[in-house]
């Protein structure tokens, strides 16, 4: 017996048992809260980047509620921790629903309970889908990688400043601005 593929209109559904799923090729993956430092981290990074954004009105950053259809048959839809899509390639944000394109850029938070390399490896499936610029951050290690392309990782520990470019060219934030000491 074959189980059925979820789509993202099942998932959109009134009282859908996946509300709180992602979509890896039709299959629904719970996103459970994480807890400890990750939530702070992320909102941190987020206020930063909103910020940013919305001074220089760029376009639009999202939570991770915010799902992104990366695929259609099967349906793959992603929620990064943080993301942000610029106005040139998203005019205004859908009433309800996912946004049917990749970020320009996203943030992956580790979860106290996720391995390091889970983190990086959700990264690069950003990547693969044509995200520019990916940061995958770990606050207990205060490591950033930062990824542009599957051979181009930069990874920053406890110093220095992580960089959006070139989805953001003029957003650089010091991993102190968000990291917990």
């Amino acid at each position: 017996m074959t189980e059925r593929l979820i789509t993202i209109e099942d998932v959109l559904a009134p009282d859908s048992p996946w509300r709180d799923c992602e979509l890896w090729d039709g299959a629904a993956v719970l996103c459970e809260p994480s807890g400890g430092q990750a939530g702070h981290v992320g909102a941190r990074l987020l206020a930063r980047l909103t910020l940013h954004v919305e001074e220089r009105d760029l376009g639009w950053t999202f939570t991770s509620e915010q799902g992104f259809v990366l695929a259609r048959g099967p349906d793959r839809m992603l929620a990064p921790d943080v993301s942000y899509v610029s106005k040139a390639r998203l005019e205004r944000i859908p009433e309800r629903g996912f946004i049917e394109m990749a970020p320009d850029f996203c943030v992956e938070v580790r979860s106290p309970t996720d391995a390091w390399e889970k983190t990086v490896n959700k990264c690069g499936i950003w990547v693969a889908h044509g995200v520019p610029v990916v940061w995958a951050v770990d606050p207990l290690a205060r490591t950033v990688a930062v990824l542009r392309g599957e051979d181009d990782v930069e990874v920053l520990r406890g110093e220095g400043a992580a960089n959006a470019a070139p989805a953001l060219p003029d957003f650089t934030l010091p991993l102190d601005a968000f990291l917990l000491p």
